[in-house]
This record gives C-alpha cells, sequence and structure tokens, in this order.
C-alpha cells in the first residue's frame, strides 16, 4: 500500500511503505538523531508544507529541511535537529509551531521557526499504540470471560489481539509511522494525524501525548489531515474519501456518508466559513455547514490537488499536479492556470509582496509573478 504524503511520497519521491520497511533499522534510527544539513542548495529541495508568518514565509520539506524567507526574499535554514521528510507545519501565533514528518517526528518552534526541538517519535508512538493496545485487550479478555457465549466479544477479542500483533510487527525495522497532519487550537492543545489512522492528542503543547480512540477506521486508512472549525469542531481527511467529524474535542467522532472514494489530502478553510477538500484526480468537495454536508465542486482538471490558500484580493488558488492551479474568486467556480516552465507537482502557495506568489513543490521554492500566471489560464 502506497503512503500519500502530502500525495507525493509517491508522485514525488517514488517511496512506498514496503521500501521504506526494508531500509536498516539503524538507519532509520540515525535519522531521528542526525540534524539537517545545511546546505546553500537546500531551496531546490522537495517542500510539502508552507505558512506565512507576518512578512515572513516558512516552508518544510525533505532531508528535515525548514527555510524562512523574509520580507526582502533573503532566505535562511533553520536549525532542525533530523534529516528526514517532514510534511506539514502549523503555527498558532507568530513563534510558536509545530512540524510532523516521516518517522513519527514531531518538532516544535517557540522563536518563529529559527530553531526546532523533537518532541515525539516513531519509538514513543510505538509504545503509545502497543499500550492502548494492550489495555483493550485486558478489557475483552476480562468482558468475555464473564460472558463467554457472546460471539460479539469474542470476535472483538481476537481482533485486538491482532491488532496487537500488527503493532508488534510493524515496528520490527524501526520507527516507520509518518505522521501527515497537524493543527494546534491554540499553544498547549494540538491533534497530528498520520499513517494507518494514527492520531494523537496533546493538552501542554506537546509534551506528552495521548492516543486518540473513537474514530471509526477499522482498515486503519491513512489519516492525511486534520483541521480546527470556527465553531469548534475537528475535521479529519484521508485515504478513500474518508472524513470524520468531532463536536466534543475529539472525545467522539462522526464518520460522515462519503461522497467520493478518492483519497482527500488537505483541508482548507476560506471565506465565509466554506470548506474545501482537496484529494487525488481533481476531486474538490465542499461544505457549506461546518463540515456537517459535503458536495462535489466541479473544477476544469483531473490533476490531483494538494493544498493552496486565499490570495490578498480575496480569490482562492489551489496547486496541484503537473503545475496546475485552480484560481476562484468565490471558492465554488475555478478557472485553470498553469505555471510556465516544467510542470512540477506544486504543494503549496503563498502570496508575498509586488503580487507575487511562491509555490513550492517538487521543484523547491519558486517565484512566480500572479500577472505571469493570468496569462497562462486555459
Amino acid at each position: 500500500m502506497k503512503i500519500f504524503i502530502k500525495a507525493t511520497l509517491v508522485l514525488c519521491l517514488g517511496s512506498s511503505v514496503g521500501q521504506a520497511l526494508a531500509q536498516d533499522s539503524a538507519a532509520l534510527a540515525d535519522r531521528l538523531e542526525r540534524p539537517s544539513r545545511v546546505s546553500p542548495l537546500a531551496v531546490g529541495s522537495l517542500f510539502t508544507d508552507i505558512q506565512a508568518l507576518g512578512p515572513q514565509v516558512l516552508m518544510v520539506g525533505e532531508s528535515g529541511r525548514i527555510l524562512l524567507r523574509a520580507a526582502d526574499g533573503s532566505v535562511t535554514q533553520a536549525q532542525v535537529p533530523v534529516d528526514l521528510l517532514l510534511t506539514a507545519v502549523h503555527f498558532v501565533d507568530a513563534r510558536n509551531g509545530w512540524v510532523v514528518g516521516h518517522d513519527g517526528v514531531v518538532l516544535h518552534s517557540n522563536d518563529g521557526g529559527l530553531t526546532w526541538s523533537k518532541q515525539l517519535d516513531g519509538v514513543a508512538i510505538y509504545q503509545l499504540m502497543l499500550a492502548r493496545a494492550e489495555s483493550e485487550v485486558s478489557r475483552l479478555d476480562s468482558a468475555s470471560n464473564a460472558a463467554p457465549d457472546d460471539a460479539g466479544l469474542s470476535r472483538a477479542l481476537e481482533n485486538a489481539n491482532f491488532a496487537v500483533d500488527d503493532i508488534m510487527a510493524g515496528n520490527t525495522n524501526g520507527p516507520s509511522r509518518p505522521l501527515l497532519g497537524v493543527w494546534f487550537k491554540d499553544a498547549h492543545e494540538g491533534w497530528v494525524v498520520g499513517a494507518y489512522g494514527i492520531i494523537l492528542h496533546t493538552r501542554d503543547a506537546g509534551q506528552t501525548w495521548q492516543y486518540a480512540a473513537g474514530l471509526d477506521n477499522p482498515d486503519r486508512l491513512h489519516l492525511n489531515a486534520v483541521l480546527g472549525l470556527s465553531d469548534g469542531s475537528l475535521l479529519v481527511a484521508g485515504e478513500g474519501g474518508h472524513l470524520h467529524r468531532s463536536s466534543d474535542g475529539g472525545e467522539h467522532w462522526q464518520r460522515l456518508p462519503p461522497v467520493s472514494n478518492a483519497s482527500l489530502y488537505k483541508l482548507l478553510a476560506v471565506k465565509d466559513g466554506r470548506l474545501l477538500a482537496l484529494g487525488f484526480g481533481g476531486t474538490l468537495l465542499g461544505s457549506d455547514d461546518q463540515g456537517q454536508r459535503w458536495h462535489v465542486v466541479q473544477v476544469p482538471t483531473r490533476a490531483s490537488l494538494y493544498g493552496g490558500g486565499p490570495l490578498a484580493d480575496g480569490s482562492l488558488l489551489l496547486t496541484g499536479q503537473g503545475g496546475a492551479l485552480l484560481h476562484s474568486r468565490d471558492g465554488r467556480h475555478f478557472e485553470l492556470w498553469q505555471a510556465p516552465g516544467k510542470k512540477n507537482a506544486w504543494l503549496g502557495a503563498v502570496e508575498v509582496a509586488d503580487k507575487r506568489l511562491l509555490l513550492i513543490g517538487n521543484g523547491g521554492l519558486q517565484t512566480l509573478s500572479l500577472a505571469e500566471l493570468k496569462e497562462q489560464r486555459k
């Protein structure tokens, strides 16, 4: 089974879970302990996520590289304690931010992204998962002993024992469970999601984490994105078009009726409270009621959609595979733009001064004028 890191682990890196598990476990451990190498060529690296922090823009990507671009266009590479693919970033204010990535890593910065410390990794996640699974086996074992004729309890106990074996087997070659999405409510409480249905929650700024329960995902499909909404609810999107919603801070989850079976890679809150879910093969879903109901939004492309955000004039730009860019003034009707030159996979975009656009993806960091892009509209 392929893992999609912003839908790009396969498309941009050509990796798969099987390949990752075949790597030497010592090398995996080294990546968690080896600092990212500072390089003058870092701007040409693969970048997977981007966020504006006032006049600065921060981006994360391969080999533990985190760059900060200042308003004058100068770029600084941050000090990062790991050397592995980073997949998502979320800052709650100008100073406090979190980044997630491969091998279950969670990084934290309290100085606006200049320096980072490791808060969590796949080794610790394995222990959290195993403790939870073993606790479930113990609970079901006691219940089954009290009601030996209950076939449902017997099946549940069998599945719980299988889950323990599966977790232990998955750790054989080291911490190989990527985290794919991160969202924090404030500087204290946040959630991360990832491959094989991982969802973790912290209330103390990432010092401790709990494995969240209650998400209806028996096949352990990958969870690619998590987003908090203006009404206080939470959304999680993932493989196979799955969407999950919680209205009580993640205590309980509702699996929403499927609208598409295409994997979803990104959740966006756009103007007037509208929500979008971006996915495989040009899939775009919209919601007008805080994620309770979804519908298909028609777009003029079959290119997979990975990221995007608002422009200064209030319009919206989405980024995708093969150089595709979708522009909309209302979040409902889109026209296709095409970035000039090589058809890279664009994973995110941020507008900066002078009506210029920063694009990130497998072609590194590129800057284009919006006027130039508009000339390429289809």
